[in-house]
């Protein structure tokens, strides 16, 4: 376990005088053994991996992928989990952690890359991905039917450019997609000046665009890359700034349909620290607090949704994953030098959990059904 000792806690206060009063301490790691998490990974071998762990950090299985992976999503029927090849990777493993053996290794369709991330719907029937087709400059929606061996089915606009993190509501039947804006060549990043990020709302059955929000004006270069929607169907955000880096704008905001974008204060000692980038974002299992990762300025910020304030930074060595777990105000984190830790967003406590394994995790930490 990591304490926070006594020059690093004023050192925190110094530079941002809002943690002062987070009252940071360490907690004990509580009813975390039966639950389940999920990462891509790089081992010391140079390969990369997806793990399974439970929520003390011991190893439940693993699987070698043939490249970089980015979002891992579980399947809520079957034992399996999926890991989607970073962007502009074209393949997607399904592995059983049950019997630990390939179910498929799906690739996408010729001249399409996906972008890092999925959604399963939770009939356990559609697999749906953002991907880019090379003939149109808008991203792809595309829904493939798992029982009829992973067949496309189906294929929409994201109503935008470089769609990236996408949610299912809880209808089922909307999906919520971050379109970054950002249009790319490989990694290369070509419209800079011209990006326009928005979060659309898409029938996934007809692809009719039901809502479409953007960002005020001055923040068109904002790519909103990452989000997850709370119980009761509220959207967060985490943008990552392509313009100048000495310019102060925001990178967390909120959306609710029919209302347009509320972007969120964060106090300017730490969102000078941030380094214009979050990363994942997440909210707790009651929808009443959200953590957004900044891996570059090696904080989590912690939100209080209710207010809608900023509610605290906890330092995280180039912290990234996020997961919720069970309790409220509670989350697992992930680190890209390997480390693991709880959270909690109300007792204002990180809590390094011991794991044995030897890796360092990828930009996204995903909670795991169990069937």
């Amino acid at each position: 376990m990591t304490g926070i000792n006594r020059r690093t806690f004023l050192g925190w206060a110094a530079a941002a005088p809002a943690l002062l009063h987070s009252h940071i301490t360490l907690a004990a790691v509580d009813n975390l053994g039966t639950q389940r998490f999920a990462s891509a990974s790089q081992a010391a071998d140079g390969l990369f991996y997806l793990y399974l762990f439970d929520g003390l950090g011991k190893e439940v299985a693993q699987h070698l992928l043939p490249s970089r992976a980015h979002q891992i999503v579980s399947h809520p029927t079957q034992p399996w989990v999926l890991a989607v090849a970073r962007r502009p990777g074209t393949t997607i493993d399904i592995f059983n952690y049950q019997t630990g053996s390939l179910v498929k290794r799906l690739n996408s369709s010729h001249g399409y890359h996906l972008y890092g991330h999925a959604q399963v719907t939770t009939d356990g029937r559609y697999l749906l991905t953002t991907e880019k087709k090379p003939s149109q400059e808008n991203g792809r929606l595309v829904v493939r039917d798992i029982q009829q061996g992973f067949e496309i089915v189906k294929e929409h606009s994201t109503a935008g450019i470089g769609p990236h993190e996408l949610r299912l509501s809880a209808d089922q039947k909307t999906m919520v997609i971050a379109n970054g804006g950002i249009k790319t060549k490989g990694r290369e990043k070509i419209n800079l000046e011209s990006m326009q990020p928005s979060l659309a709302y898409v029938d996934i059955h007809s692809g009719e665009l039901l809502e479409q929000v953007y960002l005020p004006p001055q923040y068109h270069q904002s790519s909103i890359r990452h989000l997850d929607i709370s119980p009761n169907g509220q959207v967060i955000m985490a943008m990552q700034y392509q313009g100048n880096p000495g310019d102060s704008v925001p990178l967390v905001a909120l959306h609710s349909r029919g209302e347009a974008i509320q972007t969120l204060t964060i106090p300017a000692q730490i969102n000078g620290r941030l380094n214009q980038y979050c990363g994942s974002a997440c909210f707790d299992s009651t929808g009443d607090f959200a953590a957004v990762s900044a891996p570059r300025g090696n904080l989590i910020t912690l939100w209080n949704i209710k207010t809608q304030q900023f509610h605290a930074a906890i330092k995280v060595s180039d912290g990234c994953g996020i997961a919720k777990a069970k309790d409220a105000g509670e989350f697992i984190v992930s680190s890209g030098t390997g480390r693991l830790y709880t959270l909690n967003s109300q007792k204002m406590t990180r809590t390094a959990i011991p794991t044995t394994l030897k890796v360092k995790w990828d930009n996204h930490l995903s909670k795991i059904a169990q069937v």
